[in-house]
């Protein structure tokens, strides 16, 4: 999965994780609802804004519990184009000396196989295992084990010309095209999160479970593959309250990123507490045109990279991010109002 600048330190940034299959708005009734023996109906958490705006996120059995969609009435945010796009969680395991790479790459949604031979919109089934997905109030909860995007059975290079044979054993679970780490999210829209009043906001959060060997380095990613029309891209400044245009083909940045249709009236941006987010982790955006790689579909991609340093069996990290999602200057102001409750 690309998640282009998840290397660490913003090394590797533009490298490709990810094969998408284009902007496909998702559509619940041409999904699959099975994930290997178990059936789940998709779910879906709703908020009122302003007492007239309906702001409703989508979880996927098709994409083993990802966010396949995010909507402000009837505006689509999220091109939710297969297994390697929506908004999802994904992750690297890698060792001293050596660099993260698509073929030892752990992705809630799932595989790159997932998508081949199949028609759009490619939500059919995942590799990645499901094994909760509910709502309760406003919160949605999943628990699964994600797949390798590049898996054994995958014969094909991965980016950089990676083997998935050269970096995962031959053993359970990489034979089932499955990772050895469990992960648990959860969705909180209001009045469920910790900023009740910014009905404009839900809050994403998720623990990673490593059944891994010891890594010596870690990281894991929540990116969100916008509609093509989200074209602008602006970072937040916590300094000032503004939201400043940034380029748009690639930024890393520590201030929080927004991401904006070109008349600013629908935006979604990505705020993480500042202990949160401390030293290490960082904002990326990018912008890459129709390419064999992507499907000959174009790529609208923010997303929040964290790496964690050493990783053995049985550890785990946690991760939080704020999504905000209205036009321009409401998200400038509801990222004020988060900073100013978080700092």
């Amino acid at each position: 999965m690309d998640q282009g600048g998840a290397g660490p330190g913003g090394a590797g940034r533009g490298r490709s994780i990810h094969h998408i299959r284009g902007a496909i708005t998702y559509k619940s009734e041409c999904a699959t609802k099975k994930n290997y023996d178990r059936t789940f109906q998709d779910v879906t958490a709703s908020a009122l804004v302003d007492k007239r705006n309906k702001l409703a996120v989508t979880t996927s059995t098709a994409l083993a519990g990802a966010i396949a969609s995010v909507k402000v009435n009837n505006k689509e945010f999220i091109s939710s184009g297969g297994h390697g796009a929506a908004f999802q969680y994904a992750f690297h395991a890698w060792q001293r000396g050596k660099a993260s790479t698509e073929c030892y790459n752990p992705t809630q949604a799932g595989t790159r196989m997932d998508d081949a031979g199949q028609p759009p919109p490619y939500h059919g089934p995942s590799t990645s295992a499901l094994y909760t997905m509910a709502r309760s109030g406003s919160t949605i909860r999943t628990a699964g084990r994600p797949a390798m995007f590049v898996t054994l059975a995958d014969t094909k290079p991965g980016w950089g010309d990676c083997r998935s044979a050269d970096h995962q054993a031959k053993r359970v679970p990489f034979t089932m095209g499955l990772s050895p780490y469990w992960l648990q999210t959860s969705i909180e829209l209001a009045p469920d999160h910790d900023a009740p009043k910014l009905e404009n906001v839900f809050r994403a959060a998720a623990t990673i479970t490593s059944d891994d060997e010891r890594h010596d380095h870690f990281d894991g990613v929540l990116v969100a593959y916008l509609q093509p029309d989200f074209t602008k891209v602006f970072s937040y400044s916590p300094a000032t309250g503004r939201l400043s245009p940034k380029p748009v083909d690639s930024h890393t940045s520590k201030d929080p990123m927004v991401r904006c249709t070109d008349d600013g009236d629908y935006c979604l941006g990505m705020y993480v507490k500042p202990d949160v987010l401390g030293d290490k982790a960082y904002y990326y955006t990018m912008t890459r045109p129709p390419m064999d790689y992507n499907g000959h579909f174009g790529e609208n991609t923010i997303q929040v990279t964290s790496p964690s340093g050493a990783m053995d069996k049985g550890d785990k990290v946690t991760y939080e991010t704020y999504v905000v999602v209205g036009d321009k200057s409401r998200v400038a102001d509801t990222m004020t109002q988060l900073h100013r409750a978080f700092r």
